[in-house]
Parts: C-alpha cells; structure tokens; sequence
C-alpha cells in the first residue's frame, strides 16, 4: 500500500513534479550522450590503433627498444618462435618486419622516417594499411616487383611527391655504413593519425634486407593478430615466458596514451555522470524539502493516527526514488534513442579534420554506450534518490504530531 500511495503523492502538484522530472530528464540526456560520443571516439581510436598502427602484440629483442639500432634481431629465436606462432592458438596472424629510422629525400624536400620491410601477404593479415589506399591512389606492395615504396598521403605532400614519384631512402646497414636507395611510389595510404602518415613507409622485406646486408628471415619486429583481445593478456604472459630473451608488449605499451584512454574511460565517464546525478540531487532534496513543508499538516495527521516513523521514513524515500527512476527512464530512452541514430548516420566532424587526425582520432564520429553502463547508471540514479530523501525524510521525522497538525 505504502508504494502505491508514494506513487500517487508525487502526482499531487503535477506542474512541479513534471519540472523535476524533465530535469533530470534533459540532465541524463546530455550526460549519456556526451559519454556516448566520448566512448565512441575512444573505442574507434582503439580499434584504428590495433588493426593499422600497433597490432595486439608485438615481440623485439629488448636492446632494440633501447636503442634503435637495426643490429639487434631477433634472428636466434626466429625459426622456434616462428614455429610457435604459427600453431600457437588464439593467435590469428603475425608479421616478421624489418623496422628502422631512415630520411626519405625527393627533389623537393627530406624528412626523417620510419621504414617497415614486410611480408605483403602476412602483412595484410596483420595490419589494414594497405585498406587505407584508395584506388586513385596505387595498390599496396606487389611482391612480384622490386624497389616499390608506399607512403602516407601527409608524408606526400611534404615531400611534394605524387603516384610514380621516385623517392631516396639513405639509411645505416647493420655494419653502420652509410647506403641507400631509390624506390618509386606504388601506393599512397591515408589514415586518421596525420602523425603516423607522415612518418611511416613500407617496403618490401627482401628488397631492403639486402641493402641492409641482413638475412631476409631476420626481423626487429614481429607484430602479432589475435582472435580475441581478451586473450591479450594471457597468451602475452604465456609468449614472455616461453621466450624469455624477447620482449613481449601489447598494444597498451605500444602506445600508452591509447592505453590509459582505455584503462580508466570507463572510470571517467561513471565519474562525470555522477557529478551530473550530484548535481540533480542537491534540486530534488530541495523540491522535497518543499513538499515536506506543504504538507506539514498531513504528516502529522498520519503521524498522529499511528502511521510509525518507519513508514514515514519510507514513504518520503519512495517519492524521492519514483521521481529520480521516472526521470532517469525518460532520459535514458531519449539518450538511447539518440545514440542508436547517430550511431547509424555518424557525427560528421570533417570541418575539424585537421585538429583530430593529429591526435588519430576519426572526423566521423559513432557514438556507442554499452548495456552495462545503463545497468550501473540506473544502480547510480536509485542510490542518489536514496540519498536525496535522508534530510526531507528525517525532517518529516522530526515533526512533532500536536503541533504539526495545528499548522495551517
């Protein structure tokens, strides 16, 4: 009887509960919908950052991360850790690169450069690069002809280079002499980072293996495609431990901005929503303080008739509670309404193109939210309408019944 009756109190002063209602409404809207957008960014950003830049894993000899210098392979584990990626399960695919710094010269202009020689065909398992070239712009590396070269669309034009172009790559090999080469322009890649277009270049393995005077089976990197990322940190625990003289990374260490944005957005966005709920309270405690005040009268009416303060207690909480869930059930299937369709049409945000692509973020944007932030949202809402009811509630408590019921 007692939630039924809650429920029909909060409908007595329709205007002010529907003004309560609304603002909690339009509160939780713009809340969910800006987490929607940020999460949406972070998750795509993260998606990017695997599948074109960094893969899941990636395995070096640890001089190499220290120093950079092309001498430290991975040639004395190659052929059983080779093995092992292959039949190893949970892995998808794996790259063996050949990485190293370089200056990439045109008639126009130079610029310092990172050079991957791979394997095309592995490659495309592992990284979705060669995706990015549009047919105007060439095709990826064809392993059939030699010294073919595909650079980033930034990268072009600050080389003032186009399609065909030739480009000089001037390097050290392995002994520290200074060589080099000619490569011509086959493909031009455009991603969403600016910053990795333009310093990223790929080559064949077998072509820059010999101007390195490398083995072509030796390599810097190993870039690991895993089925699932929820393997990740299993099977790099397991690949670090069986090849205890490599370091085994995973993407989060690769790239630790994109890792921290994915360790604590969760935390972030609970965060923010509860400032937003915070916020909402502190307007609900003082609508209930009011309807505590009006009704000064009934409370002690039924106080007097033997309604225990237990009761009391309870009704004051459940209106506070039915106000907060009506108005948190409206915002959320507003906010999930909108965050369906914008998912769908996407957030077009190409007039800041130039701003977000140096810090690898997409311009179309698709917000997403998944379910269990709703559930812990609507746990959030039930616990501030707790909370907001304590000082109306034990201010209805604290009404003595004589007195109370005398009140006009």
């Amino acid at each position: 009887m007692i939630w039924i009756i809650a429920w029909k109190n909060i409908w007595r002063n329709r205007v002010r509960s529907l003004v309560v209602i609304l603002a909690i409404t339009f509160g939780l809207l713009g809340g969910i919908f800006s987490s929607a957008v940020m999460k949406g960014m972070a998750e795509q950003r993260m998606k990017e950052a695997v599948s074109r830049e960094t893969a899941h894993l990636q395995m070096h000899n640890p001089k190499y991360i220290e120093d950079n210098e092309i001498k430290y392979t991975i040639n004395n584990e190659s052929e059983r850790l080779y093995a092992t990626l292959d039949t190893k399960s949970g892995i998808k695919a794996w790259s063996a690169r050949i990485k190293f710094l370089g200056m990439g010269n045109s008639a126009n202009a130079s610029t310092g450069i990172m050079v991957y020689g791979v394997n095309p065909e592995k490659e495309k398992q592992v990284s979705e690069i060669w995706t990015m070239i549009c047919d105007s712009c060439g095709t990826y590396l064809d392993g059939n002809k030699t010294n073919q070269i595909v650079i980033g669309q930034v990268l072009a034009k600050k080389l003032n280079v186009r399609l065909r172009s030739k480009v000089v790559l001037t390097f050290q090999d392995v002994e520290g002499n200074l060589t080099g080469a000619t490569f011509r322009i086959c493909g031009i890649y455009h991603t969403n980072n600016s910053v990795f277009d333009e310093m990223n270049v790929y080559v064949l393995k077998e072509d820059i293996a010999n101007l390195l005077a490398m083995d072509p089976d030796d390599s810097q990197e190993i870039a690991i495609r895993l089925e699932s990322e929820d393997e990740m940190a299993s099977i790099r625990k397991e690949m670090a431990a069986q090849f205890p003289l490599l370091l085994v990374r995973d993407w989060k260490k690769i790239d630790p901005v994109t890792g921290m944005l994915a360790d604590f957005l969760d935390v972030y966005l609970y965060l923010f929503m509860a400032i937003i709920l915070l916020a909402l309270g502190f307007g609900i405690i003082n609508t209930m303080l009011m309807v505590i005040l009006e009704r000064t009268r009934e409370l002690g009416m039924l106080t007097a008739i033997g309604m225990n303060k237990r009761r009391v207690f309870l009704m004051i909480m459940l209106e506070t509670v039915y106000l907060c869930l009506t108005g948190a059930f409206a915002g959320m299937i507003s906010g999930y309404l909108l965050i369906s369709y914008t998912a769908w049409t996407g957030i077009d945000l190409s007039s800041m193109a130039e701003g977000f692509e140096k810090l690898g973020y997409p311009t179309m944007l698709y917000p997403y939210l998944d379910m269990q932030f709703f559930i812990t949202l609507t746990i959030m809402v039930i616990g501030i309408g707790i909370l907001a009811s304590i000082y109306p509630a034990r201010k209805a408590l604290k009404l003595k019944p004589a007195e109370a019921i005398r009140k006009d």
